[in-house]
């Protein structure tokens, strides 16, 4: 019978089957991960850990990455019927899981995680050159002091400043799951608050605060208390998070409604996800498990061989030209017959930029599932060449190009629209009470939320609608709207004009 955590682990390993963004899996390793380099009998052992009571995140680490998981605890309490994950305290001693990636296959991590780092940039940076050296010989000196240098970092290392600016919402993202908390009052529902703690490294929740423009810092949290603000910040994080996934969905839904009997529901499901107990019984799997990393080794041996069949045909090329031009007196003849049956080729190619022969490859490519991001790895081919493939802009020589249709203005100022016309007209109302854009957005949030509708406005849109009637642009089209709708828009808009118009003539 499978168990609801093992359910759940299936269902965030498959929102995931794209590689998580490599800033948030730094922000999660600065929090709870280690990147490390160690003495051992015969040499030294490098790598990453990360330790989860949870496992959906070492699961979706390790199937991109490779790994594997061990437990560090393994409780076999009889009394406690933990294998149907039902029982949970706050006072659990809950199993503890390591995921280890060591140096036979942190490489692709390693590359991946590049200048995302901002706590342990230091020891991503020993790491790093410690990988170069790993099957050199005589580097035993270097590596000795590769190994002291991160060993010391990971004691007690300061934050460099300079990494500060790599900080963006998918590193906060990673940095809260593995530190942050959703808090709520059992006894006072009017109680809540986020947070996210750091104690080592109190300097990153100042550079938070200033990042995000809400919450506070008290000792060594950045807390976040205001309504509004806790469901902003659910909103910035919510898709990236893997650990405390549900709880940030149990989380809003428990600011959202008025109804005591669901808040106490959404309570229970924040109660459970902290305290419950995993029973994970796939250890060190070899193969199963980390079939995304598998394939990326794959692809990674299938470009290395591509391009040694390139540079082998290149050299072949350069010696048969070379060949020709010491004496082969029939040359001038061969070519003159060759060149006008190539040229057409040759100049399709050029304005092109892709061959007949890569334009098969990277459908054949398509047609067996890979994604553009390894097509454009394997062939060296860049994504937007590799778009117009897979949408017919970028054929071979003898096939005809699919004609892209072109859209009118009004086509495309509606496509790029992040905002719907009824909120448009409440923005023009609200203007005209003299709101602030600030307050506006606050509004306009707020409602989103109370419909469960995505959030992607932002301060700005209010701003440029705004610009926009002052200076007589029209906002929505008549054919957005029925008849008397859009009267009623050109209406307010007037009056809007209007009143800004007299504001600027008494000043």
């Amino acid at each position: 019978m499978i168990s609801k955590i093992e359910e759940d682990n299936k269902k965030q390993l498959h929102r995931f089957k794209n590689k998580p963004h490599p800033s948030y899996i730094a922000g999660f390793i600065d929090g709870d991960g280690c990147i490390f380099i160690r003495k051992i009998t015969d040499g030294y052992q490098s790598g990453f850990t990360i330790s989860q009571s949870r496992t959906n995140i070492l699961q979706i680490i390790r199937y991109h990455f490779g790994g594997s998981i061990t437990s560090s605890t393994n409780r076999n309490d009889k009394t406690i019927n933990i294998m149907d994950n039902d029982y949970y305290h706050k006072y659990n001693i809950r199993n503890q899981y390591n995921l280890l990636i060591r140096n036979n296959e942190y490489k692709i991590l390693l590359e991946y995680l590049k200048n995302s780092f901002i706590i342990k940039e230091q020891q991503y940076q020993y790491l790093y050159e410690f990988n170069k050296l790993a099957n050199l010989p005589n580097k035993s000196e270097d590596k000795e002091i590769l190994y002291s240098n991160c060993s010391k970092n990971n004691e007690k290392g300061d934050l460099d400043e300079r990494y500060l600016s790599r900080l963006n919402i998918e590193y906060i993202s990673g940095l809260f799951d593995a530190e942050g908390c959703f808090y709520i009052n059992k006894n006072n529902f009017t109680s809540f608050y986020i947070s996210i703690a750091q104690k080592n490294h109190p300097e990153i929740l100042d550079e938070i605060l200033k990042f995000l423009g809400f919450g506070k810092i008290s000792k060594y949290e950045f807390i976040i208390y205001k309504k509004l603000d806790c469901l902003k910040f659910i909103q910035l994080i919510k898709n990236h998070l893997i650990v405390k996934y549900n709880q940030a969905e149990a989380f809003e839904t428990f600011l959202i409604t008025n109804d005591s009997n669901i808040k106490e529901q959404m309570y229970a499901i924040c109660n459970k996800e902290k305290h419950e107990i995993e029973v994970f019984t796939e250890l060190n799997q070899n193969e199963n498990g980390k079939e995304g990393y598998l394939e990326t080794v794959k692809l990674k041996i299938l470009k290395e061989q591509i391009c040694k069949e390139i540079q082998h045909k290149q050299v072949y090329k350069e010696k048969s030209e070379k060949m020709k031009g010491e004496g082969n007196h029939n040359y001038g003849k061969i070519f003159s017959e060759n060149t006008k049956k190539k040229m057409s080729i040759s100049i399709r190619d050029a304005k092109g930029g892709v061959s007949d022969e890569i334009i098969i490859k990277v459908r054949s490519l398509i047609i067996e599932g890979h994604k553009n991001i390894d097509i454009q790895e394997l062939l060296s081919v860049p994504r937007h060449t590799i778009t117009r493939i897979k949408n017919g802009e970028i054929v071979c020589r003898n096939e005809e190009k699919n004609e892209k249709k072109t859209l009118t203005q009004e086509e495309n100022n509606l496509s790029k629209r992040k905002i719907h016309t009824d909120e448009i007209i409440i923005v023009i109302e609200r203007l005209i009470e003299k709101w602030k854009p600030m307050r506006i957005l606050d509004y306009l949030i707020d409602r989103r939320n109370t419909n469960n509708i995505p959030n992607h406005l932002t301060v700005d849109i209010i701003k440029n609608i705004k610009r926009n009637i002052t200076i007589g642009k029209s906002v929505i089209y008549e054919s957005e709207l029925t008849k008397e709708r859009y009267e009623y828009y050109t209406q307010i808009t007037n009056n809007f004009v209007k009143t800004t118009a007299k504001k600027y003539i008494y000043y």
